[in-house]
């Protein structure tokens, strides 16, 4: 089983993201126009990573975990009645920044030392 989480060789910096859906194409549409996933398929996670080999190709290595939700109602019955032996579908591309980014009407990340300012208020002088 693989566990839904960042990873990286040496953790210097942690942090957390937010963001917010476009209006016009979320990730599950960007599937169907260009990967030919189903109609019936949904995306259920994104992992993001990057390296020194993706920023000289302006790149991003992007995941999409997606599911349908396969005789159940929606996609929650159907983890919870699957549990720890939920199955998802995996695709992995290597999206320009513009498109992965496009996917979101706002992208906020926040990353600091071992997490040391997460959550943390700070007056900025």
């Amino acid at each position: 089983m693989t566990i839904f989480e960042p990873g990286v060789q040496y953790k210097d910096l942690d942090g957390s993201v937010h963001a917010d859906r476009d209006d016009n194409q979320n990730a599950t549409d960007y599937l169907r126009n260009h990967h030919h996933i189903s109609g019936n398929c949904f995306v259920l996670g994104i992992q993001v990573y990057s390296s020194v080999h993706n920023v000289r190709e302006h790149t991003l290595t992007v995941r999409f975990l997606h599911s349908n939700v396969g005789g159940y109602d929606n996609i929650q019955e159907k983890m919870k009645a699957e549990g720890d032996a939920l199955a998802l579908n995996e695709i992995e591309i290597d999206m320009p920044y513009n498109e992965f980014f496009g996917l979101f009407k706002r992208f906020s990340l926040t990353l600091s030392p071992n997490g040391l300012l997460e959550g943390k208020s700070y007056a900025a002088i």
